[in-house]
């Protein structure tokens, strides 16, 4: 073997010690480093699943995201149609919907967390206070005696997408006196769940009137509302401080800080694809269009630390090429080999932090446990080090290196509107500072 080893070293002929073959070594050893990439992804995305089954079962327990819709008023009643073939009138029914002319909303949001297992779940309470009136309804313009009126199905209703919310007995304070709602609705445009009460019990000798609501309700993610007003405002406050607007609208203002946010909506009934009142063949009419309109706030953590371990993970053959770089930088100016095997190690605990910070990240919180198991990885390159290169300052400029690496993703992972810009500059230096620091170096020398 010796032999044969001088007749291919003086042919010139050594593949084992040529930089192009060694360069072709790292490359299949980061294609094999690959796999364990794949496999701590397909964890993390099973433990996200985990995570998502445990939220939405104690969100289903506690009360799932609410839509508001109303008040508004239903009249169902009766018609009589002439038919000219056998010259009768037949009876059919029809349903009046009138929508209030002023609608506010002033609520204020309480974001609680509940804790399942190693889960946190994100919930609230909420205050809100529904003021508003009907104006300008005239039944004899519309030809509906009151007599024609069905008045058992008749009613003023409130709709609630999840009336397990409800925290309080619901009383409505109409012209100045109280009423009290009853659970369930007949079907009407503005959703299926909801609260009511009947007209023939508000009904004097029209249906025009002032009206005040207190709800107190629990939901969890979302809190939504539809513009049944000629004129709808909401505003809305809370200490939740990563709010996400949504639905149809924005805030006409916001402010969110630190602290909470606060939020205002105003919206027109021109701003929206129904009318004020309307008479139907189908108490179902406009319900798409009603609900397409919604508007409000989620609940949203900008990242979770699931997202984040997703988001560090994809960096993660980026950290084992630029690791694998300068170790083989430090082969080329050294001259002094080191063997794949070592570069399998350190490549194998660079992929053990994603697998540390997954799993401390579920009990710590992800900066925490960044930290931690960044540190963890640092020191147990740098003692490796140790065994293959011989100075000191050698084996602290590598840990370094590879500690400015975890820093610069981790900022990467708080940038959220910024990361592509940020990653691409320091990419593009780190290249620009590589090809700096190689540009005197003979390739063709082995």
């Amino acid at each position: 073997m010796e032999k044969q080893d001088n007749i291919l070293d003086r042919l010139g002929i050594s593949f084992h010690r040529t930089l192009s073959f060694k360069l072709l070594v790292i490359g299949m050893l980061i294609l094999i480093l690959l796999i364990p990439k794949v496999m701590i992804m397909e964890l993390i995305g099973e433990r996200q699943s985990n995570s998502f089954q445990v939220v939405n079962e104690v969100m289903s327990k506690w009360s799932n995201e609410q839509l508001i819709s109303g008040p508004v008023l239903f009249v169902p009643f009766k018609k009589k149609i002439y038919n000219e073939e056998d010259d009768t009138y037949n009876e059919v029914t029809r349903y009046a919907t009138f929508l209030p002319k002023e609608l506010s909303v002033n609520g204020t949001l309480l974001p609680i967390k509940l804790q399942r297992s190693i889960y946190n779940v994100d919930v609230y309470e909420a205050e809100l206070a529904i003021t508003g009136n009907f104006k300008d309804i005239d039944l004899e313009k519309l030809n509906i005696e009151s007599s024609d009126i069905i008045w058992d199905d008749a009613q003023l209703q409130l709709s609630i997408s999840d009336l397990r919310g409800i925290n309080n007995g619901l009383e409505l304070r109409w012209n100045d006196k109280a009423y009290t709602f009853s659970p369930g609705k007949t079907s009407s445009p503005i959703g299926h769940s909801g609260v009511s009460i009947p007209l023939k019990e508000l009904y004097t000798s029209d249906l025009n009137g002032v009206f005040s609501i207190k709800l107190q309700l629990k939901g969890s993610q979302n809190l939504m509302f539809t513009p049944l007003g000629e004129q709808t405002a909401v505003h809305l406050e809370s200490t939740w401080n990563d709010p996400g607007f949504k639905g149809n609208y924005l805030p006409a203002d916001r402010n969110v800080d630190d602290k909470g946010f606060q939020a205002n909506w105003s919206v027109l009934h021109f701003n929206r694809n129904y009318p004020q009142q309307w008479i139907s063949t189908n108490n179902t009419l406009n319900q798409n269009d009603i609900e397409n309109s919604k508007f409000g706030v989620e609940m949203v953590s900008l990242a979770d630390h699931y997202q984040k371990n997703v988001r560090s993970a994809k960096y993660a053959i980026l950290l084992i090429i630029i690791t694998f770089v300068v170790f083989f930088m430090f082969e080329v100016l050294s001259k002094q080999r080191i063997h794949p095997f070592q570069y399998i190690m350190v490549g194998s605990a660079i992929s053990i932090f994603y697998l540390l910070l997954l799993s401390i990240s579920e009990h710590l919180g992800f900066n925490l446990a960044y930290l931690v198991a960044a540190l963890a990885v640092i020191i147990l390159v740098l003692f490796y080090t140790r065994s293959f290169m011989p100075e000191l300052k050698t084996q602290l400029g590598t840990s370094f290196g590879l500690a400015g690496c975890y820093l610069f993703i981790f900022i990467l992972l708080q940038l959220e509107s910024f990361a592509l810009l940020t990653g691409s500059i320091g990419l593009f230096v780190l290249l620009a500072a590589l090809m700096y620091s190689t540009r005197k170096v003979n390739w063709y020398k082995e």
